[in-house]
């Protein structure tokens, strides 16, 4: 049977006609017409930056964030209430799902769409030659350090959020287009980020959206290594799986990673935080999305990992001598806003998320769009020295981040402290703070998610459909402990919080 290429729609941010580019297929983009004008063509590239780091905090990320855990709810609406429901509901994978778009489809046409424009780029400047020259200044080395990075990342998401994928270059052939699994896309992505950082030298400069700011050579390498370790210790699919990764090598990448917080400034309509949008969206009283118990739980450990589905009872505050209980979430008692009884008062809350709270409007120029944190930089590495067994230096990296100098809690230098550490920072330093699937990467790594939670997306059926590919899925408590399903055999629930 002959595959069918992946068809996806390409983003553009520029006011350039897609005939201007000529590119309907990306392995027969018209060079010369594509750098008849090189300020269009670098508008071009910098758009697909916009649209890589948009695809980081957007709409999407609500799914995962929901089967992690971190917030709950019983609305329908975009099929929210299938992801925090419990037990945990089989995904959906069908064109009949009116909501597939936003689900498991959302970040694979969003990271497939840069990896088209990226080949784009890559294609005119390596295969057919083309110079990029700006106002007299030849970019054309820059422009292709972005291309490859945007790509790199864009596989980099795929990896981590899907069984398999396509590796596409500018000269694969189309028809003979096969799934890579998803260490390969880790692979395809380190190799590509590993190329724009050797290409990033002197002058350069990566634009994130039009007439907004850059990173220097400096910044982006720190930054692409950040990348490169969120996406190699965020593989795994499970804790057997995690403790084969190469800690050493993941140290090394967080070592030259970011020193400071890569939070740019949203520009209204163009760039801002649609994940913190949704999630963060005030009733009044209540949330939208009101935060989960585990977050409470992880805060006091007596608090109930469940509602109590008796209603009569209304949970009192939780208690801890962590200030960021109440720099980060406000208690509610009974105004329970969006959520019904009728389909399970387990999940209500009597909290909300306040963390990077705007007004209901995160789309506000000027507001910092929380792509990448210095503090997750330091939970790699404490993670990653967990991993080796050496407890004493984890320990110190969580004593050097947030969880010391925000919420002033320390840990003990012994295992099962220093992971519930790592579990309580990801989740509540973390939350909304790294983009998409941050947390349900770490608790899937270490089979923390709930039993029949999906522990990656499956391909979407929409291109099943068009490849002819045999339609699959994952997640349901009948499928716990197979391959994409959790088998909950460390629940956050049943841990003893000790740190």
């Amino acid at each position: 049977m002959k595959k069918v290429i992946y068809l996806v729609t390409a983003l553009f941010i520029v006011s350039c006609s897609q005939e201007e580019f000529n590119i309907g297929n990306p392995n027969q983009a018209d060079a010369a017409r594509v750098l008849a004008n090189a300020a269009d063509f670098q508008n071009f590239n910098i758009s697909n930056h916009t649209t890589m780091l948009s695809g980081q905090v957007a709409f999407s990320g609500i799914y995962m964030r929901g089967s992690a855990d971190q917030f709950s709810t019983t609305n329908a609406f975009s099929g929210f209430w299938d992801y925090c429901d419990q037990p945990r509901r089989q995904v959906l994978n069908t064109t009949a799902n009116d909501d597939l778009a936003d689900q498991a489809a959302g970040p694979w046409l969003a990271f497939n769409g840069v990896i088209n424009n990226a080949n784009i780029v890559i294609n005119n400047i390596v295969n057919d030659g083309g110079e990029v020259i700006v106002s007299g200044t030849d970019v054309t080395q820059q422009e292709l350090a972005a291309a490859y990075f945007d790509k790199g990342v864009a596989q980099g998401y795929l990896s981590m959020l899907y069984d398999k994928a396509y590796i596409v270059d500018p000269d694969t052939d189309p028809n003979a287009l096969e799934f890579s699994t998803y260490q390969e896309l880790l692979d395809a992505a380190i190799a590509n980020i590993t190329t724009a950082i050797g290409l990033a030298t002197g002058s350069f400069e990566y634009t994130l959206y039009a007439a907004g700011p850059s990173l220097d050579a400096a910044t982006f390498a720190q930054l692409a290594n950040s990348y490169m370790a969120r996406f190699s210790i965020g593989l795994a699919r499970t804790d057997a799986e995690a403790q084969g990764l190469d800690y050493n090598q993941i140290l090394t990448y967080a070592n030259n990673g970011l020193t400071a917080d890569f939070f740019p400034p949203a520009e209204e309509n163009v760039f801002f935080n649609n994940l913190q949008d949704w999630s963060l969206f005030d009733l009044g009283p209540a949330g939208y999305m009101p935060t989960d118990q585990k977050i409470l739980h992880l805060f006091d450990p007596s608090y109930d990992t469940d509602y109590p589905t008796d209603e009569s009872i209304v949970l009192d505050p939780a208690v801890s001598d962590d200030p960021r209980l109440d720099l980060y979430y406000v208690y509610v008692g009974s105004e329970f806003g969006f959520l019904r009884a009728s389909r399970g008062r387990q999940l209500f809350s009597s909290y909300k998320t306040i963390k990077f709270f705007n007004g209901n409007d995160q789309n506000q120029s000027g507001i910092p769009v929380n792509i990448f944190s210095k503090a997750e930089i330091d939970y790699i590495k404490a993670e990653c020295y967990y991993r080796q067994g050496n407890y004493g230096a984890a320990a110190a990296a969580l004593d050097a981040s947030p969880r010391m100098s925000v919420g002033m809690q320390s840990t003990t230098a012994a295992g099962p402290n220093v992971l519930n550490a790592l579990l309580y920072e990801v989740s509540i330093e973390l939350d909304l703070q790294a983009g998409i699937g941050v947390p349900f990467a770490f608790m899937r790594r270490h089979d923390m998610l709930q039993e029949g939670t999906l522990t990656m997306y499956p391909v979407p059926a929409s291109e099943l459909e068009i490849t002819q590919d045999e339609i699959y899925t994952f997640g349901g408590p009948a499928a716990a402990g197979e391959v994409g399903t959790a088998s909950g055999s460390n629940d956050w629930r049943n841990i003893d919080l000790v740190y």
